[in-house]
């Protein structure tokens, strides 16, 4: 199954086209993985080497090629089959991904009152969180402060830990 394919990928796509897909959805690892295959396909490449460099079977990167052959980039983005879908836009994730590169130390709960000024859309905490795994971000429960802890308490339990 190796050898070079005579699919033109570019029959419906110009390369500066396809660069310009790869930079804007970066935080969509499903599309993003979809170009890359295709811009290795694109420089000559078979579709072999493809799947294998982006860790992907033959066929799934042979019917992304062929996808793009008759449809071009728009049919390289993922189709949710099931569910509810996103009140956000690909756009608006990505607008979110960057405020957040951006922006250090942000928390749920801050992640969670920005979604709701900026786009106007209110989802629960946990939903915001699901929203940062797919951005590549980790985070993980907020905790309660004790309300009666010293303002040195970082400081004091340093100190207990270091004797």
């Amino acid at each position: 199954m190796s050898g070079k394919s005579n699919i033109d990928v570019l029959k419906n796509v110009k390369k500066t086209a396809l660069d310009e897909e790869i930079a804007k959805y970066v935080a969509y690892h499903r599309y993003y993985q979809r170009l890359i295959a295709i811009r290795i396909i694109s420089e000559g490449h078979s579709i072999a080497e493809a799947a294998r460099i982006i860790g992907k079977s033959y066929q799934t990167v042979h019917r992304w090629a062929k996808t793009c052959e008759s449809e071009g980039l728009e049919g390289l983005k993922p189709s949710f089959g099931g569910g509810r879908p996103s009140k956000l836009t690909y756009d608006q994730l990505i607008e979110l991904d960057k405020i957040i590169e951006k922006t250090p130390n942000m928390s749920m709960k801050d992640v969670h009152i920005l979604v709701n000024e900026k786009f106007n859309v209110n989802y629960s905490l946990k939903q915001i969180g699901k929203i940062m795994k797919k951005l590549g971000y980790n985070y993980s429960k907020a905790y309660p402060k004790f309300s009666k802890s010293p303002k040195d308490a970082e400081k004091q339990l340093k100190k207990l830990k270091r004797t």
